[in-house]
């Protein structure tokens, strides 16, 4: 008789578990976790960090940023909507958006500069962005230290971002400033400037882009290094969960890893794009024709 009781107390029991069980699965199914909005922005033209397909018209299209395998493992362990916010014109507009709590998060700030203050930076970083100076191979070696650039002409792009201290560094150096690749690359080949100051990833990304990348070397010793951060909005509800996950992230040596492999593949898809690009000439194919030239014509037509 025990043993009858016994057994039917652990049915009992056994039922009941399951029930619990099933109306606990049920439950799960009827209110599934709360997907939580993260809104995003970041630079629009500034590869590799960030930058959209279309940069200078409203619909920019897709964007791209080296810094996707973090935001794909943030979004998958979170359960989390990623919206891109990238319809201001300028970019210090998206950085006060964010300021002001109506984008949660940019990706892509620097420590102790007035542009981001207000902000609350997740450390550690997980890359940095390296100032390198790129110069026709013949002259590489008059550079080999940031000391050097003083005694030359130097140029770069007004996109370019910097940290607070990089900007007052450069006030000693003679930098002339242009607004597009091509005029940075032109007046480095026609001698109106000794070298190129640049991230040695955009370098790189603009030089394949217009055929040049077999035409010009690089500083052996990076100028500057200026580590790159999340910036979080600091009155965003998202904010505190925003910088505890990204923190744990960051914290780990294999991240930062995915994300170095993650950049060195972005360069080789687009030097596989721009593939065969015939680099421009910058004004040699108007070159007018030497004498001698027109003597060898003359003397064909006799």
């Amino acid at each position: 008789m025990k043993k009858f009781v016994c057994l039917l107390a652990v049915g009992i029991f056994a039922a009941a578990a399951a029930f619990e069980a099933a109306a606990f699965v049920r439950y799960e199914d009827k209110h599934p976790q709360k997907i939580r909005e993260v809104r995003i922005t970041g630079f629009i033209d500034y590869a590799p960090f960030g930058y959209t397909e279309h940069p200078d018209e409203k619909v920019r299209g897709r964007f791209f940023t080296v810094f996707q395998p973090m935001i794909d493992e943030f979004q998958k362990e979170n359960n989390l909507k990623i919206t891109y916010n990238l319809r201001k014109t300028r970019y210090d507009a998206l950085v006060q958006s964010v300021r002001r709590g109506e984008i949660d998060m940019i990706l892509g700030a620097y420590h102790e500069t007035e542009m981001y203050k207000g902000l609350e930076l997740v450390f550690p970083s997980v890359l940095s962005n390296p100032l390198t100076v790129f110069t026709l191979p013949n002259r590489v070696d008059e550079v080999k230290s940031v000391n050097d650039l003083k005694k030359l002409k130097g140029v770069r792009l007004s996109k370019e971002i910097y940290s607070d201290f990089v900007n007052n560094q450069i006030k000693e150096y003679d930098i002339d400033v242009v607004d597009t690749p091509y005029e940075m690359f032109e007046k480095l080949f026609t001698g109106q400037a000794d070298y190129i100051l640049i991230s040695q990833y955009l370098g790189i990304i603009e030089a394949v882009k217009l055929g040049l990348r077999g035409q010009i070397s690089e500083a052996r010793q990076t100028i500057w290094n200026m580590p790159l951060f999340i910036g979080v909005s600091k009155i965003s509800d998202q904010r505190r969960m925003i910088t505890q996950k990204l923190t744990r992230y960051a914290e780990k040596p294999e991240n930062k890893e995915k994300i170095k492999s993650y950049l060195t593949q972005m360069i080789l898809d687009i030097e596989k794009q721009y593939q065969g690009v015939v680099p421009p000439t910058f004004g040699k194919e108007n070159t007018t024709e030497s004498p001698a030239d027109k003597k060898t014509e003359t003397e064909t037509k006799e």
